[in-house]
């Protein structure tokens, strides 16, 4: 899939900096050279690097800490699945005796922008559909969900602010859109919550948490509908359940 479309020279340095990570070109601790020497060593401004960097701090990649570096991401899982292999995190949960609850946080059409135009391969004009839940065990928050999907993605008729959002994702597949997603591609990346995800799952913003970030396919790989879950693992005590289709 396209990393997005970034101005040409970006996209280059976005390209040699992630090959200098895939070589293992950086320091035993994970720490990725300095601005200044990537803006030597590639040839190219600190300001295109920079803006680079902050591609590759999104894609999950890399982390930054302010006044220490930038550090390589190692993702502690890469999944690949199918349709006969869906996660489904209402079943996890009620395996675990666990009464489940999904809250709505909100709905809202706009367009794609900058960030949700990369994360669906789309235009930044493109008009999409952000739905935020929020999933409760026995009443206690422990996943926060972000989805967004093209607009035009919706079978004719489909009003976004009626449907159903308490089902798996295929179920909305099958129910609203025009397409049917084959497959999907799963990262399970460690990361610290921002300010909106940590007062909704009522956790201190310094809690390490596990951040899924999910891309439905249709058979020719475009991209159906995004979304980023947010999962408390401490409360949660994840644990993965496959589902036939």
């Amino acid at each position: 899939m396209a990393t997005g479309k970034l101005p040409i020279l970006v996209q280059k340095t976005y390209e040699d900096i992630k090959e200098i990570i895939e070589r293992g070109e950086v320091d035993p601790s994970g720490q990725l050279p300095s601005e200044n020497i990537l803006s030597t060593q590639l040839n190219v401004s600190r300001a295109t690097v920079r803006t680079a960097l902050a591609r590759l701090e999104y894609d999950g990649l890399i982390v930054r800490v302010h006044g220490k570096g930038t550090f390589v991401r190692e993702k502690t899982l890469n999944l690949e699945t199918s349709l006969t292999e869906k996660w489904d995190f209402i079943p996890m949960l009620e395996e675990n005796g666990r009464k489940v609850r999904i809250e709505l946080l909100g709905i809202h059409q706009r367009p794609a922008g900058s960030d949700d135009a990369h994360f669906l391969n789309v235009s930044s004009s493109t008009e999409i559909v952000e739905v935020k839940r929020l999933y409760l065990a026995d009443d206690t928050p422990v996943i926060y969900s972000r989805n967004v999907f093209p607009r035009g993605a919706l079978r004719k008729g489909a009003d976004p602010v009626l449907m159903n959002y308490q089902c798996t994702a295929y179920e909305l597949f099958k129910e609203y859109f025009s397409d049917m997603a084959e497959n999907s591609l799963t990262d399970l990346l460690p990361v610290l919550p921002e300010e909106e995800v940590s007062s909704h799952l009522k956790i201190n913003p310094s809690t390490p948490i596990f951040l899924f970030k999910d891309l439905f396919l249709t058979e020719n790989e475009h991209i159906l509908l995004a979304g980023e879950n947010y999962m408390h693992e401490n409360l949660l005590k994840l644990r993965f359940i496959s589902n036939p289709k």
